[in-house]
C-alpha cells in the first residue's frame, strides 16, 4: 500500500471524489443544469450535508426548544443556561453603548463584576448580534444552540470530505463529531462556551487543503489566524486545548512524515507559528486585560471528577446498557461524572482496525498517535485509577498557568471525538475491488462504521429531559410551564415601576434568573448579585445577605437591612411562579409592602428603610 493512500483513496489529492454522472441533472432546465455546473461538487455536498445535518438535529433532537424559541427553555433551576443567555446579550450591549465588555457594572452592583475569567463567549455574542438585534436575546441563544451541533457536524464533514473525497462516508463522520455525547449533553446544558466546537475541523480542513496545495500560503495563514483568534474569543480555555493539540499534532507529524516529508512539516509548523503568534496578537487586549486582573481564587481542577476516565469512553449510562446488571450497577457506581466522555467501543475498535490495515499510510499512523495524545492529555494533571490519584504525569505543570487552572481535562473529549471521526471517514472510504472477497471485505467495513454510529447516537440525549419546569421536589404556587419569563419583563411592565439604571435584586427559585431577566429587559435596571462562575460569586446568584432571610433571626434581619443601605438596592423583586416558601419573609417576617404585578411581587426599599427609620412614639 503506498503512503498516500488509505486503500485507494488518494490523499494526497483528497478532493478526487468519484464524478456524477449527468443523470443526476438531466432532467433539469437548461438554466438550472448551468447554474449547477458553476457551483463545485465539494460545495454542493457540503451543503446538502449541513441540510441533513439540521433537519436530523431539529427533528429528532432539538423540537423541545424549537417548540418555544422565545422561553428560557433549558434547565431552569440551573444557573448556566441563564448566565449564557445573558452573556449573548452582555456583548452586543456592551459594544454598542462603549463599554468595556470584560467589566460589568450591570450585575454585582454596586460594584460590578470583572468578566475577565469568565466565560462569556464573545464570539457567539457578536456573531448572534443581528439575531438580538431583531428577536431578542432568548430567540438568539435558542437559535445558537440549535445551530452549533449541526455547524460541529457540517464542519467535520468538510475535513472528512477534504480527506477522502467520499460523500457518504464523511457524512457518517460529520454525525460521529457534531452529534457525539459531549457536544449534545453541553447544548441541553446550555453550556454555549462547550458547543461551540466546528472551528478544530475547520482547522483539519485548512491543513489539508495547504498541504495538497489546495489552498495558497497566505490565505493558510490568514485563515488559520482567523479561526485560533475566534477560538481564543469564543472560549479561551478551549484555546489552551488547542494549543497543546496542535504542538503535540505537529512533533506526531514529524515522527510519522519521513525524511522526504520533514521540510515540509517544519513549514507546516512555521506557517502554524505565524497564525497563532497573529490570534495572539488578536487577543491581545483581552489577554492584557484578564492577566491584569488575574482571579487568584480560580478552581483548580485537578479533583479526579475533572479528569478523563477511560472507562467511560466505552461505558455509557447505566440507562444504555441494555439492561445489563452487572455494567449498570458499576456505571451507577461510577456517578454521573463523565457520561458525556462516551464515544463507544465500536468506533475505537475502528481506529485500531484503521491502524492495523493501513499501517503504513502516514495518516492513520498520525490519527493513532493524535489518539493516544489527546487520551493523555484528558487525563489531566494527576492519573486517578478507580478514583485514587495513582501518580502525576510529567505534563502536570500546564495546569498551573494562568489560562489552564479551570481548565478541565476531560474536555480534550472533543478532540478524540475529532480523531475518531475521521478515522472512520478514512476506515469507510476504502473502495473495493471488484471480487467478492473485496466487497464483503467492504461490508464488514461499512457495518462496524454503521454499528459505530448507531453506538454513539443511542446514547446521545434530547432537549426533552433538559425542558423541566421545575427541579423535582422543588415546591412553587402555579401548576402551569414556568419556564416563560414573567409579564413584568416580557411585557415591560418594569418601566412603570423602576427607574433606568435601578439596583434591584431578583428572589426566586429560578436558576440565575437576575441575569437573564435583564438581558431580556435589554438591561434596563442593573441586579445585586448574578453568577458567573463558582470561584468568584455566590452560586445561588444572590447576595448572601438576602438569602439569609431564608432563615429569619434578629442577626440576619439587621444583616439585611445594613446590605439594603450600603448597596442602594431600591427594590426585592420575587417571581411568584418559581417562589419558595422562605420568600414571603420580606413580608411576613420584615414587614415589607410589596405591590403584585406582572407575575411577580415588587417590594421597594425606601418606603420600608423610611418606617424603620421613623421614631417610634
Amino acid at each position: 500500500m503506498s503512503e498516500g493512500h488509505v486503500g485507494a483513496v488518494d490523499l494526497t489529492t483528497p478532493d478526487a471524489a468519484p464524478e456524477p454522472g449527468p443523470s443526476r441533472t438531466a432532467r433539469l432546465p437548461r438554466a438550472a443544469r448551468l447554474a449547477v455546473a458553476r457551483v463545485p461538487a465539494p460545495v454542493l455536498q457540503g451543503l446538502l450535508a449541513f441540510a441533513i445535518y439540521l433537519t436530523l438535529f431539529l427533528v429528532v433532537y432539538g423540537r423541545a426548544v424549537l417548540r418555544q424559541l422565545g422561553a428560557p427553555e433549558l434547565l431552569q433551576f440551573f444557573t448556566d443556561p441563564n448566565f449564557y443567555i445573558w452573556s449573548v446579550g452582555w456583548w452586543p450591549y456592551a459594544v454598542g453603548h462603549g463599554i468595556n465588555p470584560l467589566f460589568s457594572a450591570s450585575i454585582g452592583a454596586p460594584h460590578g463584576y470583572s468578566l475577565g475569567w469568565a466565560t462569556t463567549t464573545p464570539a457567539v455574542g457578536l456573531l448572534m448580534w443581528p439575531v438580538t438585534a431583531v428577536f431578542g436575546v432568548l430567540v438568539s441563544f435558542n437559535v445558537a444552540l440549535l445551530l452549533a451541533p449541526p455547524a460541529a457536524a457540517w464542519a467535520a464533514f468538510v475535513a472528512a470530505r477534504r480527506l477522502t473525497g467520499r460523500f457518504w462516508a464523511s457524512l457518517l463522520a460529520g454525525a460521529a463529531y457534531g452529534l457525539c455525547p459531549f457536544e449534545l449533553n453541553h447544548s441541553w446544558q446550555g453550556d454555549l462556551n462547550l458547543t461551540m466546537i466546528a472551528l478544530f475541523p475547520l482547522m483539519v480542513y485548512l491543513v489539508v487543503a495547504w498541504w495538497d496545495g489546495g489552498l495558497r500560503t497566505r490565505w493558510f495563514v490568514s485563515a488559520l489566524a482567523l479561526a485560533m483568534a475566534v477560538e481564543f474569543y469564543t472560549f479561551n480555555e478551549a484555546f489552551f486545548d488547542m494549543t497543546m493539540v496542535w504542538a503535540g499534532g505537529l512533533v506526531i507529524g514529524f515522527a510519522v512524515a519521513g525524511r522526504g516529508q520533514w521540510r515540509k512539516v517544519a513549514r507546516l509548523a512555521r506557517l502554524s507559528g505565524i497564525a497563532y503568534a497573529a490570534a495572539i496578537v488578536a487577543a491581545a487586549p483581552y489577554l492584557y486585560y484578564a492577566l491584569k486582573h488575574n482571579q487568584t481564587t480560580a478552581l483548580a481542577r485537578t479533583s479526579p471528577e475533572f479528569s478523563l476516565r477511560l472507562v467511560r469512553l466505552v461505558l455509557p449510562a447505566a440507562d444504555k446498557v441494555f439492561q445489563l446488571l452487572p455494567l449498570a450497577n458499576y456505571s451507577n457506581r461510577l456517578g454521573w461524572w463523565g457520561l458525556d466522555n462516551y464515544v463507544g467501543l465500536p468506533i475505537i475498535l475502528v481506529l485500531l482496525a484503521l491502524a492495523a490495515a493501513a499501517w503504513r499510510n502516514r495518516v492513520s499512523r498520525l490519527l493513532l498517535g493524535g489518539f493516544l495524545l489527546v487520551t493523555a492529555l484528558a487525563a489531566g494533571p494527576v492519573l486517578y485509577l478507580g478514583g485514587t490519584p495513582a501518580f502525576r504525569l510529567p505534563w502536570a505543570g500546564l495546569w498551573r498557568l494562568p489560562i489552564a487552572r479551570s481548565d478541565e481535562p476531560s474536555r480534550f473529549i472533543i478532540f478524540i471525538a475529532l480523531v475518531l471521526a475521521l478515522a472512520l471517514a478514512l476506515w469507510l472510504a476504502i473502495p473495493a475491488k471488484a471480487t467478492v472477497a473485496s466487497r464483503l471485505w467492504q461490508a464488514a467495513r461499512w457495518v462496524l462504521g454503521t454499528l459505530a454510529i448507531a453506538a454513539i447516537l443511542a446514547d446521545t440525549p434530547t432537549a426533552a429531559k433538559s425542558v423541566i419546569a421545575v427541579q423535582p421536589g422543588q415546591h412553587v404556587k402555579t401548576e402551569h410551564p414556568v419556564d416563560q419569563l414573567p409579564a413584568f419583563i416580557t411585557d415591560g411592565l418594569y418601566h412603570d415601576y423602576l427607574k433606568p439604571g435601578e439596583i434591584v435584586v431578583i428572589v426566586t427559585g429560578r436558576g440565575n434568573a437576575g441575569m437573564v431577566f435583564q438581558a431580556a429587559a435589554g438591561f434596563y435596571f442593573r441586579i445585586a448579585g448574578g453568577y458567573i462562575n463558582q470561584s468568584l460569586t455566590p452560586v445561588s446568584a444572590v447576595p448572601h445577605a438576602v438569602t439569609g432571610m431564608a432563615d429569619p433571626s434578629r442577626v440576619a434581619d439587621q444583616t439585611f437591612e445594613d446590605y439594603i443601605r450600603s448597596s442602594g438596592v431600591g427594590a426585592v423583586i420575587v417571581e411568584h411562579a418559581w417562589e419558595l416558601p422562605w420568600m414571603n419573609n420580606f413580608s411576613r417576617e420584615l414587614h415589607m409592602r410589596g405591590t403584585s404585578v406582572g407575575g411577580v411581587t415588587l417590594y421597594p426599599t425606601a418606603p420600608w428603610l423610611a418606617t424603620l427609620d421613623r421614631p417610634a412614639r
